[in-house]
C-alpha cells in the first residue's frame, strides 16, 4: 500500500514549527556578523526582513523539507563547496533535534576542519573486491572478454556474481554498457535522419560497430555464466530495471529469458523509456506492479516526443493511474527536483510540457494542489523551487512551452500570490528570474 508517510535521511534534524520564530531571530542575530558566512550569504538584507525560516535556511544554501508544520534540514550532500551549516550551527543547536543518526557530510567535514575542527574524515567503505576483479570489470568496458577468462576470473572468486570496488558484477557492468550503447545509437540514427546531408564519417562508423560488437558480445558471454539476475547497483537498479531504461523490447526479452524477475523498478525503467508496448508487456502478467507513482514519473521525463503523451494517457486511461497522485519522496530528474507530495501536474509544468499539461488538467488534475513545500504547479514553471548548494546542482531554465504553460495554468485559475513555506510566490519567482536574466544581458 502507497503511504506519504514522512522518512527522513540519516543526519537529518528537524526544527519544530513552536521554534521556527525563535530560530529565525538567533540565525538573524547570529549569521551577518559571522565572518565566514557573511561572504556567501544571499541577498543580506532579504535575510534581513524575511519572516519564514525556510527562506532563511535558503539564503544560507540549506534545503529544507516540511513535515507537519516543522522543517526537516536535508543534510548537505556536495563535497566541492563549504558548508555553511557547519558555521551556524551555534545559531539553531538549541532548536534543532536529530532525526536519526547519520554520519557527517563531506561538505560538513571539510568546513569543520578548515573551522581548525577535529573530525573524523574516515572514508566510505569500499565494496568488498579482489584488485583482479575490479581490473577485470573495468577491462569490460574497453576490450572483449572471453569465457575462458571470465571462468579463470571465476574460479578464483568463487562466483560469477564477484564484483568491482563499485559494487557493479559483470552483468551488471555489460547491461549498463549495452543500455548506453543502445540510447547512443538510437540518438546517432535519429541525428542521420536529421542531417541526411552530410555524410557519416567511414571511420567513426567502424568505430561505433565496433564498439556495439564489444558491448553485444560482452553481456552474452557473462550470461553464459548464469549470473544472478536480481543483484543491483548502487543505484538500487537490476538488470531488467537497465534494460527497461533502455527502451529495448530485444534487450529486455533477452534477460527475461535468462531467469530475470518482472519488478517495479524494471516498471519504472520501461516507463522512462517512453516505451507503451514495453510497459505493456510487462505488466501483462504482472499488474499489480502498477503503481500511481509510474505517472508522476512519466510525467517528468523530460521529452518533446508524442510518446510521452501517449504513455501518460497509457497509464491514466488503461492502468487507473490517479491524476492528482502525490510523490512519496523527491524525485530528482536532470531539470531539477519534483518534491515529496508533488502532482503530475507539477511535474508537468517543471517540464514545461503544454500537451501533458492539457491533458492532465482536461482529466481532473487539481491546479491548486501544493507539494510539502507549499509550492503549486505554477510555483514550479515560474522559476526555482528548490536551493542550490552554492551554486552546485541543477539550475532551473525555461523551455519553449514556457509561458505556454504559465497561461495555460492562468486559465485554469492558478494564484499567482500562492505562498510556499519559505513566502515566495509564483510572481516572487517570475521576478527573480527576470531579473537574473536582466543581469545576464
Amino acid at each position: 500500500m502507497e503511504t506519504n508517510a514522512f522518512v527522513s535521511e540519516p543526519g537529518a534534524f528537524r526544527i519544530r514549527k513552536a521554534d521556527h520564530e525563535a530560530a529565525l531571530k538567533s540565525l538573524q542575530r547570529g549569521c551577518p556578523k559571522h565572518m565566514v558566512i557573511a561572504d556567501y550569504l544571499q541577498n543580506p538584507e532579504e535575510f534581513a526582513s524575511t519572516r519564514h525560516l525556510a527562506r532563511a535556511f535558503e539564503l544560507l544554501g540549506m534545503q529544507c523539507d516540511v513535515d507537519g508544520g516543522d522543517l526537516v534540514l536535508v543534510p548537505f550532500n556536495s563535497s566541492e563547496s563549504v558548508d555553511l551549516s557547519a558555521y551556524y550551527w551555534d545559531f539553531i543547536e538549541a532548536f534543532a533535534h536529530e532525526e536519526n543518526a547519520g554520519s557527517l557530510s563531506q561538505g560538513s567535514k571539510l568546513a569543520m576542519i578548515e573551522a581548525g575542527e577535529d573530525v573524523d574524515d574516515d572514508q566510505a567503505p569500499r565494496h568488498h573486491a579482489s584488485e583482479a576483479a575490479d581490473d577485470f570489470i573495468s577491462e569490460m568496458g574497453d576490450r572483449k572478454i572471453t569465457l575462458a577468462e571470465l571462468d579463470a576470473v571465476i574460479a578464483s572468486e568463487g562466483s560469477v556474481n564477484f564484483c568491482d570496488y563499485n559494487g557493479d558484477t559483470p552483468l551488471l557492468a555489460a547491461s549498463t554498457s549495452y543500455r548506453w550503447a543502445i540510447t547512443e545509437r538510437a540518438d546517432a540514427q535519429m541525428d542521420g535522419d536529421t542531417d541526411s546531408d552530410e555524410e557519416e564519417d567511414p571511420e567513426e562508423k567502424a568505430y561505433a560497430a565496433e564498439e556495439w560488437e564489444r558491448k553485444v558480445h560482452n553481456l552474452h558471454t557473462v550470461l553464459q555464466r548464469r549470473p544472478d539476475m536480481a543483484v543491483r547497483n548502487s543505484d538500487g537498479t537490476d538488470a531488467l530495471g537497465l534494460a527497461a531504461e533502455s527502451g529495448s523490447v530485444e534487450f529486455v526479452d533477452l534477460l527475461l529469458a535468462h531467469g530475470a524477475a518482472v519488478n517495479a523498478g524494471a516498471l519504472q525503467g520501461a516507463v522512462q523509456s517512453l516505451s507503451v508496448d514495453m510497459l505493456r508487456k510487462l505488466t501483462e502478467h504482472h499488474a499489480h506492479l502498477v503503481g500511481p507513482q509510474l505517472l508522476l514519473h512519466a510525467c517528468v521525463v523530460h521529452s518533446a516526443m508524442p510518446a510521452k503523451l501517449a504513455m501518460v494517457r497509457y497509464l491514466v486511461e488503461e492502468r487507473g493511474c490517479d491524476v492528482n497522485t502525490r510523490a512519496t519522496r523527491t524525485i530528482y530528474e536532470a531539470k531539477g527536483p519534483l518534491r515529496r507530495l508533488a502532482t503530475p501536474l507539477m511535474a508537468a509544468a517543471l517540464m514545461d510540457d503544454l500537451a501533458v499539461a492539457q491533458y492532465l488538467l482536461a482529466a481532473g488534475a487539481d491546479v491548486h494542489a501544493t507539494d510539502a513545500y507549499g509550492n503549486t504547479a505554477l510555483h514550479y514553471c515560474s522559476g526555482q523551487t528548490w536551493v542550490n548548494e552554492l551554486s552546485e546542482g541543477p539550475v532551473w531554465f525555461a523551455l519553449d512551452g514556457n509561458p505556454q504553460v504559465i497561461d495555460l495554468l492562468h486559465q485554469h485559475g492558478a494564484n499567482d500570490g500562492a505562498i510556499n513555506v519559505a513566502g515566495r510566490t509564483p510572481a516572487d519567482l517570475f521576478a527573480s528570474r527576470r531579473k537574473e536574466g536582466a543581469a545576464g544581458d
